[in-house]
């Protein structure tokens, strides 16, 4: 059992691990840190499907030794000669880390992927559809291993939370995300006195959503004395029209918990507090357009501490 002190070490060590995921994440522009991020989950999948086939005989069979020197070239080798210890599923984690993305980690942005990528919808679908693999083949050798394509297509649809399928709770982040990115965007009209919405505004409002255009003209008209808690209340729509399924269904908070996680996310967040800093987010400028509001988040990057 854990102490409470060990328990709190484990937080305090995790609280680090996240802050300092967060600064190398805003040191990247997003187009290159999401490709590499999806490219990311792909490998820790396939190195989730290796592990789980030569984790049943403690070796790798000939076809998937074949399937190694194609795909991981130098590492069926190098796992040969090493005199590590380990499994040969994480020596090919660590080779992965070391040859596919030797380039985020020598720009010093790894431990960013890492981080993120672990905690991915569907990594967490990778991570127990292998866990079921590891007890139940353990149990009952299957009568051929399924290939990989065939393993990653069943852990997206391994069941998450209850009857929701890990590609579902994917798909609901995925949505909530772009309503987030709208919610942002808009943040600055939450401000202040009432004001009338920019015609362009209300003109891709209305193209995002009518009744979310609805919803965001009666607000930033009406004078309410805590003009943050009206912007709160923008979440709350979305969760009852982006989400209402999951909302309907009881799995709202699985979302939500994804959503916090996410780099997008975190992205989002940081640029919106940099233009409420640098004036940016003032009313009295051109109001931005919605496109231009996610290029130059995606595009925003910190100066790096090295």
């Amino acid at each position: 059992m854990k102490t409470a002190k060990f328990t709190k070490l484990e937080r305090r060590v995790g609280h680090i691990a996240s802050r300092q995921a967060r600064r190398q994440l805003m040191e990247v522009p997003w187009d290159r840190f999401h490709k590499a991020y999806e490219k990311y989950i792909r490998w820790q999948a396939f190195v989730l499907w290796a592990r789980a086939v030569v984790e049943l005989d403690g070796c790798a069979p000939s076809w998937l030794e074949a399937i190694l020197r194609k795909r991981c070239p130098g590492f069926t080798e190098e796992a040969a000669r090493s005199n590590k210890v380990e499994p040969l599923g994480l020596q090919l984690l660590a080779w992965v880390h070391d040859k596919v993305f030797g380039f985020a980690k020598g720009e010093g942005w790894l431990d960013a992927l890492v981080f993120y990528g672990f905690r991915d919808t569907r990594s967490l679908g990778y991570w127990a559809y292998w866990e079921h693999c590891d007890s139940e083949w353990g149990k009952r050798r299957p009568a051929s291993f399924p290939t990989f394509v065939q393993w990653s297509r069943t852990a997206l649809s391994w069941k998450l939370h209850g009857d929701v399928s890990c590609a579902a709770v994917a798909k609901a982040v995925e949505e909530y995300l772009a309503f987030e990115a709208v919610a942002y965007w808009l943040r600055p009209l939450f401000k202040g006195a009432k004001v009338q919405l920019p015609p362009h505004v209300a003109l891709e409002l209305r193209q995002e959503s009518p009744s979310l255009l609805e919803f965001v003209s009666r607000e930033t008209s009406a004078a309410y004395e805590d003009k943050s808690r009206n912007w709160q209340r923008l979440f709350n729509w979305g969760k009852g029209h982006v989400l209402s399924h999951a909302k309907k269904n009881a799995w709202l908070d699985s979302v939500l918990r994804q959503v916090r996680i996410h780099p997008l996310h975190v992205r989002m967040v940081d640029y919106a507090a940099f233009c409420r800093k640098s004036g940016l987010a003032n009313n009295a400028l051109p109001y931005r357009s919605l496109r231009r509001w996610q290029k130059e988040a995606q595009g925003y990057v910190r100066a790096s501490r090295k």
